[in-house]
């Protein structure tokens, strides 16, 4: 007997989904959305430029909360397998140097990529210093029209009509705001990347070790090399073209400054921007080392922790928990003690470098002034244009060489686990 028909009420409506008019992207049910090929994998240049490549994913997420089976698995050269060929390469080639460097292998690794980032950074950095005289030209254009509408426009650019102008500042903030995005998702990839290989060789090596290696480790120095250490190789990888991008490009700031401004004027506030650069990089360096303690107080931690967890029947048989209690939370305390120091040395840092654009503008303003000039509104919002372009690679600077500094440490530890002794005959899996 067939089940009963819902009832139908006339003029009656369904609500309807405000996505639902969206194109569906149902599969047929032996193909599921994770078995289709990324298409990060298979996508043009300008689609991986514009990162169009997700829209499909994007789109999915509009009609229907993603999952975990929504996501398309890595590409073939981003897979664990394939990174961990590469880098094994360049790194059994250094452990037959007289000093074998876990970071030369790695850079070696990703030396395309990395090349090309910096790249990126860099043109990012070019385009941006172009912008100042695209505003300059602008304001020169409306100064001009405003005083009489006969007399013929020039502009620093050349580009007498205002229409140039404006669209050339709208393509050009376009095209700056797109490369960096990109070099940004290159970085990210960089680092991700970075991150699977450490946790990867880690993993492999905690299986080869041989009894005398372990005497000298631990649970919780491992657990730290794969968790703690590959996140410092992600965030120096994330901003290390900083490190190098950001010192040019401050200076050639203060070379355009001395070309509208005078020398003088930039040569000020050249020096009071290299002065506040180098107490960052002072105050950067001071944060790595208190970073570093910190690490080593964490594994020595977890350490303590996962043993006492190991032996936890041997604890309670002879009434240990109090002095293990007090052990663990003096480590814990001197810890804390370290994390309040790093912020406060962290906070100090940040404070001083975004100050410095700020400080800089108005000492060149200042001096040209008591030079006898008069500041035009043309010069004023030029030089403040400038100040914008500094303010990204000042801010990011001091974070750029304190990543830069804590990867280099991590690579450190890293390097020196991969070289620890290692079984007569190692696993084949």
């Amino acid at each position: 007997m067939a089940p009963p028909s819902p009832v139908q009420h006339e003029g009656y409506h369904g609500l309807q989904s405000p996505t639902s008019s969206l194109p569906s992207n149902d599969l047929p049910k032996n193909i599921t959305w994770r078995d289709l090929p990324n298409p990060m994998g298979t996508a043009n240049w300008f689609s991986t430029f514009v990162m169009f490549w997700i829209e499909p994913m994007m789109r999915r997420g509009a009609k229907q909360t993603l999952m975990e089976e929504d996501v398309w698995k890595l590409c073939p050269e981003h897979t664990s397998a394939v990174l961990h060929s590469r880098f094994d390469g360049f790194w059994q080639h250094e452990k037959l140097q007289p000093h074998p460097s876990f970071a030369k292998a790695m850079m070696r690794t990703m030396r395309s990529q990395w090349y090309f980032n910096v790249a990126l950074y860099a043109l990012y950095a070019a385009l941006m210093l172009l912008q100042p005289n695209i505003i300059k030209s602008l304001l020169q254009f409306l100064q001009a029209k405003s005083n009489d509408d006969q007399v013929p426009v020039h502009t620093s650019l050349g580009i007498s009509s205002g229409y140039a102008l404006a669209a050339l500042l709208t393509v050009h903030s376009f095209l700056s705001v797109t490369i960096i995005d990109f070099g940004q998702y290159v970085s990210s990839n960089l680092g991700v990347n970075a991150k699977s290989i450490v946790m990867d060789s880690v993993y492999l090596k905690s299986l080869k070790l041989s009894g005398f290696a372990k005497r000298n480790m631990s649970s919780g120095e491992i657990v730290t090399l794969s968790s703690v250490d590959s996140e410092r190789l992600f965030q120096g990888f994330l901003l290390g073209p900083w490190v190098l991008v950001a010192p040019v490009t401050v200076l050639a700031v203060f070379i355009m400054i001395g070309f509208d401004l005078g020398a003088l004027s930039g040569v000020v506030g050249g020096v009071v921007m290299a002065a506040l650069l180098y107490s960052g990089y002072t105050t950067s360096t001071a944060v790595g080392a208190v970073r570093r303690e910190i690490l080593t107080v964490q594994s020595e931690r977890v350490k303590l922790t996962n043993e006492m967890l190991q032996g936890v029947r041997v604890v309670k048989l002879y009434a240990w928990e109090s002095p293990l209690e007090a052990r663990i939370a003096s480590i814990r305390d001197e810890e804390l003690a370290l994390l309040k120091k790093y912020q406060y040395v962290r906070v100090l840092n940040t404070v001083t470098l975004s100050i410095a654009p700020i400080l800089s503008l108005v000492l060149c303003l200042a001096v040209y002034v008591a030079q006898g000039h008069e500041l035009t509104p043309s010069l004023a919002f030029t030089a403040l244009a400038y100040m914008n372009v500094a303010r990204l690679p000042c801010t990011v600077f001091s974070s750029s060489i304190m990543f830069a500094l804590e990867a280099w440490a991590s690579s450190t530890r890293v390097g020196t686990f991969l070289l620890a002794d290692e079984i007569a005959q190692p696993w084949h899996f």
